[in-house]
C-alpha cells in the first residue's frame, strides 16, 4: 500500500463512535495525487457461518473520482498499485463539460457510461439532482434503482472482465472504477458487489458512507461546478447551495434505504446479478472464489496509523493489535 488515509480527509475523533461496524485492519483510502475519494473496496469482513474469519480480497478493485486533475506522480501511484484497467463511468456530456479524461500510460481506458446519450439529458440529470439532493431517502433510492438497471450492461463489462483476466486461483489485474466523483454511481454499484460477496449490509452502508470524508477536501470545488452549471437555481442561491452540498454527499441511511429496496425487487444480489446483469451461478461463485480471503490471525496497525482509522479492528479477532514503532 502506497500510503494510507490522508490526514486532511480522516474524520474527526468526535465523530468516531463504538457502534461502527467492523472495519479494514487499515484504511481503505491511498492519497493519489490529483484523485479524491480514492480507496479499495477490499479488507471488508466477510459473514461467514463457519470456519475461519474472510474478507474481501484488497488489491483487485478500487474506487475514486474521475481522472481529470491526475498528477504525473498520480498516474505512477495508480501503477504502482498495480492497476491495469480504467473503466469510466461517466456519460458523454460530463465528460465534455467537466474536461475530458486524461489517459495513463500503462492503464488502458475503458468507456462504460452508466446512462447513454438518450439517458442523460438536461431535463434527466435536473430530475436526478433533485432526488439526490432531496430530503429522506425515497428520492435517491428511485435514482440509485435507475443506476443499477441502467448500468446493469456496464457493470457486466466490469465483472467479466474481472473473471477473464483472473488465471487460475491467482487476483485478477487491478481495476479502477470512477464516475465523476466517485460516491453516488460508482458506490452503488460498488455496494452491489459487496452484497454478493456476502459484507453485512451494516458494513455496506458505512463503505458508502466514507465518501462524506472523502469528498471533504474537495467539496466545495463540486458544490461551485454545480451551482455555475445552474443546478437548483430556481430555489435561490442558499437553497441551492444547500442541495449542492446533499447531493454531493453520501448518507449511510440512503444506502441502507437501496439495499432494503433490492431485496423488495430483486430478493437480494443473487436476484439482481442474475435478472439485470446476467451472470451466471458460476460466475457469481467464481467472483466470490476470487474476491473472498482468510484473515491473517494477526492483523497489525502501525501506531502512528491508529488515529487515523475508523474505528479499525483486527479481522480475526476483532480487536486491534498495535505494533510498537
Amino acid at each position: 500500500m502506497i500510503s494510507v488515509m490522508s490526514p486532511e480527509i480522516a474524520t474527526p475523533q468526535s465523530e468516531i463512535s463504538p457502534s461502527l461496524p467492523s472495519q479494514p485492519h487499515l484504511s481503505p483510502f491511498h492519497n493519489i495525487p490529483g484523485l479524491s475519494n480514492f480507496r479499495d473496496i477490499g479488507g471488508w469482513s466477510i459473514s461467514c457461518s463457519h470456519g475461519p474469519p474472510h474478507h474481501v480480497r484488497k488489491g483487485i478493485v478500487f474506487r475514486g473520482s474521475d481522472t481529470n486533475r491526475i498528477t504525473p506522480e498520480g498516474e505512477e501511484q495508480l501503477r504502482q498499485l498495480g492497476i491495469k484497467t480504467d473503466f469510466d463511468l461517466r456519460s458523454k456530456q460530463q465528460m465534455e463539460k467537466t474536461g475530458g479524461y486524461e489517459e495513463m500510460a500503462g492503464i488502458e481506458r475503458r468507456w462504460t457510461p452508466v446512462f447513454n446519450d438518450e439517458q442523460y439529458t438536461e431535463e434527466a440529470a435536473r430530475k436526478r439532482y433533485e432526488q439526490y439532493a432531496g430530503e429522506g431517502t425515497e428520492g435517491i433510492v428511485t435514482a440509485f434503482i435507475e443506476i443499477l438497471t441502467a448500468g446493469a450492461p456496464m457493470f457486466r463489462t466490469v465483472l467479466t472482465h474481472v473473471l477473464d483476466s483472473a488465471v487460475g486461483a491467482s487476483p485478477p489485474p487491478a481495476v479502477f472504477m470512477h464516475c465523476t466523483t466517485g460516491n453516488n454511481r460508482t458506490g452503488v454499484f460498488i455496494s452491489m458487489l459487496l452484497l454478493l460477496l456476502g459484507v453485512a449490509p451494516a458494513t455496506i452502508a458505512h463503505e458508502y458512507a466514507l465518501s462524506e470524508a472523502g469528498l471533504a477536501h474537495t467539496r466545495h470545488v463540486n458544490v461551485e461546478r454545480l451551482l455555475k452549471k445552474g443546478a437548483f437555481q430556481e430555489h435561490g442561491h442558499e437553497e441551492a447551495k444547500r442541495k449542492c452540498e446533499r447531493m454531493v454527499g453520501a448518507r449511510k441511511e440512503s444506502m441502507e434505504a437501496l439495499l432494503a429496496e433490492v431485496e423488495k425487487i430483486w430478493q437480494g444480489p443473487e436476484g439482481y446479478f442474475k435478472a439485470e446483469v446476467r451472470l451466471s451461478d458460476r460466475e457469481m461463485e467464481r467472483l466470490r472464489e476470487l474476491f473472498k480471503e482468510v484473515c491473517k490471525r494477526h492483523e497489525q496497525v502501525p501506531r502512528g496509523v491508529l488515529s487515523q482509522q475508523l474505528n479499525s479492528q483486527s479481522c480475526h479477532t476483532g480487536e486491534v493489535v498495535v505494533e510498537e514503532m
